[in-house]
């Protein structure tokens, strides 16, 4: 009576492996996992630094505001421009409704940062805007 059956011992090491079996499984399923939510993070992280090289370099942009300022478009209705170290403002009069929809258009499709932009209606027919573009 004092024996183990030598069954019960296959049993119990079959029992184990399936056991073990089991939890490789799930640790290679919870890697994988981890993997792929590294090379997304990866993915991320280089979209966020060609962005901020995008939109980070001072000279980039200066260039950008320069040659915004000096389109066919927005070189007629200049007024005034003051440039700072780190801003540039520009001071547009007598725009009409048709040209201020190209106007706008063209600062908000391009790639510059604004960081102010006022609207005045002087009559019926023209506005006046002041844009700040920052560098």
């Amino acid at each position: 009576m004092n024996r183990i059956n030598p069954l019960y011992i296959a049993l119990f090491l079959v029992f184990t492996l399936v056991i073990t079996i089991y939890q490789k499984h799930k640790i290679e399923e919870m890697l994988s996992q981890e993997e792929q939510r590294l090379h997304q993070i990866q993915d991320v992280a280089k979209k966020i630094s060609t962005l901020k090289h995008y939109w980070g370099d001072q000279k980039i942009q200066r260039q950008r505001v320069l040659n915004l300022v000096n389109s066919p478009i927005i070189r007629p209705f200049i007024k005034t421009s003051q440039q700072n170290r780190d801003r540039y403002k520009l001071f547009l009069h007598h725009i009409d409704a048709k040209n201020a929809d190209r106007v706008a258009d063209k600062i908000f499709n391009s790639f510059v940062r604004i960081g102010l932009l006022t609207i005045d209606r002087k009559n019926k027919e023209n506005i006046s805007m002041e844009v700040e573009f920052r560098y």
